[in-house]
């Protein structure tokens, strides 16, 4: 066989591996090189203030919040149980329980998605996720949130391709990808490790703010920290992870939460844990952490659908 007839048998092969594996739908140069600039969408620090249902918290109260993840819309055969089943989710969250008489939604406050809610980055996708789960959960009213249960979200890694941070800032909320809020006991942080780093910009900016913060801390990212040494689906740079670890056992924090592995796991780093919450779609998992006020606690329970 010539040289040029190698070389192109080669990259025929290559073609078609890439069709077959469709990373001709997430745009190759972001699948093999993301350009999307972690420096660029954090380079502002948001305080989110004015939060009707987190003004609304009493320095006593008691209640959940609904963590999900990695809902990839636009992938709908990807569950390893079988299709898309957000009604089914729906269905879970509204039964009323037996002994308690109350529905898992009665208790919550609010929610949290921690990325991958689209699983090309297209604005249909963002939009759908809106209609599935977002306006749904808006248009939910119970005591705990009289004004709906609203979403705060985290970018995740698929929410880039094709070019979808555009979208994903237009669609979800609060617009941006690096932001706190607070409750009367805690502070809650959501950074961004969509890119697989944070950057050095984002984590100078962390740890002032951490480090001048007294309150007791939750962060939430997509990318995990260690999640029981996942290794592929964790932060590759260990120098960065280390210093981040750091960061957070020096300053009062309790919890790490994210996803991206579609897996169950827990990470004890002695002043905090790491709780790696199960896929939303691949293993139809969630997570309800129950806050309370007055005691200062926090516990995590994962679900399933």
């Amino acid at each position: 066989m010539t040289k040029k007839v190698l070389i192109i048998s080669t990259i025929l092969l290559l073609l078609t591996t890439l069709n077959s594996c469709r990373l001709m739908e997430y745009d190759l140069t972001e699948a093999f090189y993301r350009l999307m600039n972690v420096e660029k969408r954090t380079a502002e620090f948001k305080v989110l203030e004015d939060e009707t249902n987190l003004n609304l918290i009493a320095d006593d109260e008691e209640y959940d919040v609904l963590i999900i993840t990695d809902i990839h819309i636009g992938n709908e055969n990807h569950g390893k149980n079988g299709p898309r089943r957000e009604a089914d989710w729906f269905k879970q969250l509204n039964e009323i329980d037996s002994e308690t008489g109350k529905a898992i939604l009665d208790e919550v406050k609010f929610a949290i998605c921690l990325g991958d809610v689209a699983d090309h980055g297209l604005l249909g996708e963002f939009n759908r996720f809106n209609s599935l789960v977002t306006e749904k959960l808006q248009e939910t009213k119970t005591s705990k949130a009289p004004e709906g249960i609203k979403i705060y979200s985290v970018v995740g890694n698929h929410d880039l391709y094709n070019s979808g941070w555009n979208y994903w800032s237009q669609t979800q909320y609060p617009g941006t990808s690096f932001y706190k809020f607070e409750t009367p006991s805690f502070s809650w942080y959501f950074i961004d490790s969509a890119s697989g780093t944070i950057g050095d910009q984002q984590f100078d900016i962390l740890h002032k703010h951490l480090k001048n913060d007294t309150k007791p801390k939750l962060l939430f990212s997509h990318i995990p920290l260690y999640a029981d040494n996942f290794q592929y689906f964790i932060m590759q740079d260990t120098e960065e992870r280390n210093a981040i670890i750091n960061t957070v056992s020096k300053n009062n924090s309790r919890m790490f939460i994210d996803g991206h592995t579609h897996e169950e796991l827990y990470t004890d780093f002695g002043k905090f844990q790491e709780i790696n919450v199960p896929g939303f779609l691949e293993k139809y998992g969630y997570g309800i952490l129950h806050v309370n006020e007055k005691e200062k606690t926090l516990s995590m329970k994962i679900k399933y659908y």
